[in-house]
């Protein structure tokens, strides 16, 4: 199995913990193979259709764990990343896919809630404490019960929410879905 972890490796040049569709292709040059390889590994590893492997997809798909000395060099990259990109003039919703959104949410609303998921990313690998991150900040705007769930790969989710507080959406390497209840304030069970 570690075989497997060195070809993902081998192709993840930039240690992003994430293969790009070029990044696909320009292995397959060096190697020889055939074109219609990277299309299948897509199809195989791509498990939110993002159109990247990540090394948690492909773990998750082979049943493996990622290195230790990888995920470190691949941590150090994000971070060094996120620390990069805090002082361009890069716009809050780039790299945004957005699954689902009530309409009447305001666009800054929006724009906050995607900073907190970057930042959250950028200080957390584990889904629940991206969540909890992003659900406090939330909470202590308003003092209001906000929901938050993160994920991976694909999830289904149906909630009730107050008009205007729905946001579905994909950035960085979670899918995340945040909402508030109508009427619940904090401290009080409904």
């Amino acid at each position: 199995m570690a075989d497997f972890l060195k070809a993902f490796e081998s192709i993840d040049t930039d240690f992003s913990g994430e293969i790009t569709r070029e990044e696909l292709e320009a292995y397959c040059k060096r190697q020889n193979f055939d074109e219609k390889f990277t299309q299948k590994w897509l199809n195989l590893f791509d498990i939110d259709n993002s159109g990247t492997i990540s090394i948690e997809e492909y773990c998750e798909v082979l049943g493996l764990k990622p290195n230790e000395d990888y995920i470190e060099k691949v941590t150090e990259q994000r971070v060094q990343a996120g620390a990069a990109g805090a002082d361009d003039d890069r716009d809050d919703m780039d790299g945004v896919r957005i699954i689902a959104l009530d309409k009447e949410m305001p666009e800054d609303l929006q724009r906050l809630i995607v900073r907190l998921a970057r930042k959250a990313q950028d200080e957390f690998s584990v889904e629940k404490d991206v969540a909890k991150y992003i659900k406090s900040e939330l909470d202590s705007l308003d003092q209001r019960a906000w929901h938050v769930i993160v994920g991976r790969f694909q999830y289904g989710s149906y909630c009730t929410h107050e008009i205007g507080c729905m946001f579905h959406f994909f950035v960085n390497r979670f899918a995340i879905l945040v909402w508030r209840t109508p009427t619940t304030e904090l401290g009080l069970a409904s």
